[in-house]
Order: structure tokens, then sequence, then C-alpha cells
């Protein structure tokens, strides 16, 4: 099938329609192309369609820098360069916020926030097949584990445990005798701090800009230190008043901004594991073991700004009633899908975005993390 990508849009797939006006999303495209597509799935009267052979390229278009892309399966948007790769996932974030939050007028946005695609991963999550002592990375759509020798994108640290592979492979082995892998291949994230490498529960530490993080390989942390201040100045800009609530927070990322200013803070964080953590990196707030849906707050304050940083899916329509009964004065939105900010944004009643920015945390890959300011109207 012959066709021309009309724009990129959620994933940084590129979007067609077919003779009878069927969408398809194309993987491997760029907008402006001419591309011969393979379909690959047909669900939900919308195909799914990988390039097959690009006929009239994007002048963005790049060969990709890695030897192993298209088998691997952790990287599927290194066909642009740093800087126009978080152009475009700035135009998907944009293209959401009127498609799916049906903005009539876009806010203003700040530049996009990017930097280089080497070396830039500290966080990865490897697989090792004890059988065949194989490790390296999943195949696209599949799940045979492909040797890899050495990841561009990985830190010097994480690149040294791919090249070697032998602490890969004893990570694995105590997970199998654990219990916490049975069969296939197993999975080993590990984290890598200033100094030390996580490959389990134990905490490193990472200095990001002013503030240090203790992080450990079973939590979630931001891959990228290099972006991570342009997030982290961003929220801490934004935020006004004395009462801060952070929602979803964590490991103290954002709580953590604020130690020693004098801010009431409050962290709530169901993962007991992330909490524990907050606690130490942020030990002057006041910390909650809770789903954000389900909080009862209890003697708190009325907060002068709520920040949110929800998983992929976004907020359920409890979490969403809970923090528009708060009546804060600004919601700081941060999120790692615009499809879901831009739905969740438009159920908040009574606030409008009044400043955005994108942030390109995952070069090489089609996700996005962007960040709203919300003020009450």
């Amino acid at each position: 099938m012959r066709l021309r990508i009309e724009k990129a849009v959620t994933d940084c797939l590129g979007l067609s329609h077919d003779e009878s006006g069927r969408a398809v999303l194309i993987r491997g495209a760029l907008p402006g192309e001419v591309v011969e597509c393979t379909i690959l799935d047909g669900a939900k009267g919308v195909l799914k369609a990988e390039a097959a052979e690009v006929l009239e390229p994007s002048p963005l278009r790049r060969v990709p820098i890695c030897p192993y892309y298209g088998r691997c399966g952790g990287c599927s948007f290194q066909i642009v360069s740093e800087r126009d790769s978080a152009s475009i996932k700035e135009s998907i974030v944009r293209d959401n916020l009127i498609r799916i939050g049906k903005l009539s007028e876009l806010p203003p946005f700040e530049g996009p926030a990017f930097g280089d695609e080497r070396g830039y991963r500290h966080r990865a999550r490897f697989h090792v097949s004890l059988r065949d002592r194989q490790w390296g990375f999943m195949a696209r759509e599949s799940n045979e584990v492909i040797h890899i020798e050495s990841c561009q994108l990985l830190s010097a640290g994480l690149d040294g445990l791919l090249r070697d592979g032998r602490e890969l492979i004893e990570a694995a082995r105590r997970a199998m005798f654990e219990n916490r892998a049975r069969g296939g291949s197993i999975e080993v994230s590990a984290f890598a701090g200033d100094d030390d490498i996580s490959l389990g529960n134990e905490p490193v530490t990472i200095t990001v800009g002013d503030v240090r993080y203790l992080v450990s390989a079973s939590v979630f942390f931001q891959s990228n230190p290099r972006v991570l201040p342009e997030l982290l100045s961003f929220v801490h800009d934004n935020t006004q008043g004395e009462v801060v609530m952070d929602l979803y927070s964590g490991v103290g990322t954002f709580s953590a901004l604020f130690e020693g200013s004098g801010r009431r803070v409050y962290a709530v964080e169901k993962d007991r594991r992330c909490l524990a953590l907050s606690r130490r990196n942020a030990p002057s707030a006041l910390s909650f073991t809770s789903d954000v849906a389900t909080w009862k707050r209890k003697e708190t304050a009325v907060p002068d700004t709520v920040i949110v940083d929800p998983p992929r899916v976004g907020m359920s329509r409890d979490a969403l009633s809970l923090i528009s009964s708060f009546g804060a004065g600004r919601i700081i939105y941060v999120s790692c899908d615009s499809a879901t900010a831009a739905r969740d944004i438009s159920n908040l009643g009574g606030y409008r975005i009044t400043k955005a920015r994108v942030f390109d945390f995952y070069p090489g890959s089609g996700h996005e993390e962007s960040a709203f300011v919300l003020d009450r109207v």
C-alpha cells in the first residue's frame, strides 16, 4: 500500500488514510513522506503498518546511529536528529491538545527541551536468557533476546554492564533463585548513579542540578539526567504559594525541590518502595502511602499549587474529582502521554492552560514528556 504521511501522532507514528478513508498508523514514517507500507494489524477499524520502503523521503530523515535499529525493540524513532525529534513531539502535543483536549486556542509553549542522545540513558531494562547465556534487549515485536555488544544510548556504566554481561547474568540468577522469574528471559533492571549502579532495591545517589537523589533500579526515576534539570526548573519556577501537594510523588522528585524553602509539602504515593526513598529525598514533606484517587485528606491545608505526575494511563475520574475539590489556584500537570493529559485537562473544569513545554527525555523513541501550567479562571 502506497501512502503519503499527513502528520505525526502519538508514539511518533505517521498518520495517513487509505482509499476507503480508514486511518492508517505507520511506524517509521515522517510527515510529508510517501511510503510503501506493510499492514501489521487491522483491529478496531484502524490499520497499523510499517514503512517497508520510503519512496519520497523527508529532508529530516537520517540514517539511524544504531547498527541494531529495526531489530532491537528499544528504539523506534532514530530516523531524525535530537532537535527534529523534539520539534515533532511538540507538534504531537499541540495536536492532542486541540483534537483531544478540545482547546480552541493553544497556550504559549516554551521551546522544547532536548539533549545529546549518546550516553544519555541512566536507567535500562536488560533481558537475560540463562539457557542460551545471552543478554541484551528484546527483539522488536518478539520475545527473543538479541545479544547486543554495546548500546550508544546507554551511560558508560550501563554500557559496561552490557559489554561484560557477567553482572547481568548473576542478577538474573538471583532473580531465578528468589522465584522472581521463571522460564524464558529474565528482566534485569539497572540504574546508574553518580558512582555506583543499582541492580535491585539497593539505592544509589544521583545528582541532578543542585539536588541529590537516592534511587534504586526497582523504582521509577527519569533516565535522562541531561534533560531532567529543565523539567525540575519548570516545576519549581511555576510553583506558587506556601502549600504544595505533590501527587503521584514517586521518590520525591519534585518534593525535594522545596527542601529548606519553608513551604508545606504533601507527598502522596501508593508505591511503598518509592515513598521510602521519598522520605529520604524530601524529609520535610508530609508523606502519605495512598492511591491518589482514594486519598482522604486529614487536617491538610488548602493547597496553593497541586503538582500531578500520573502514569501513562492518566488520572481516574475519582482522582480528577478530588483534585478539583482542592480549589488550588494552580495545577502543574506533568505527563508522559499527552493524549491522556489532554483528556484529563479537558475534564478539569475551571482551569485553563497558561504555559506548556515539551521535554524529549527519550530521543530515538516515540515517547514524549510534557508539562502544563493550569491556572484557575
